[in-house]
């Protein structure tokens, strides 16, 4: 990991260049990375799971957020976005569900 010092250009960047370079802020400070390789990754069964169950919460979250009257209606408190108060909803009603 690289740490961006003293370049005006690069300062406060944070994202990805390609699939190569990433720029990251940690504790305020720029860092450069290569972009991970995650192609080895191996999930365990319930990593999948979750991860189905996250893709349901996702999509749920983008009905509400792209129909105007759900989104008008959806209770968010503070600065939370709707996507994200609706992601959290359902996997809440998950875990009550799992129960």
């Amino acid at each position: 990991m690289a740490k961006v010092r003293s370049n005006i250009i690069l300062q406060n960047l944070s994202g990805t260049v390609g699939k190569k370079l990433v720029f990251k802020i940690i504790n305020g400070e720029t860092f450069a990375t290569k972009y991970p390789d995650r192609s080895k990754v191996k999930y365990n069964k319930e990593q999948l799971q979750y991860r189905e169950i996250f893709a349901k919460a996702s999509k749920y979250a983008s009905e509400i957020v792209n129909d105007p009257v759900k989104k008008k209606a959806y209770k968010v408190k503070g600065r939370t976005s709707v996507y994200h108060a609706a992601i959290k909803n359902y996997m809440a009603a998950y875990k009550k569900q799992k129960k």
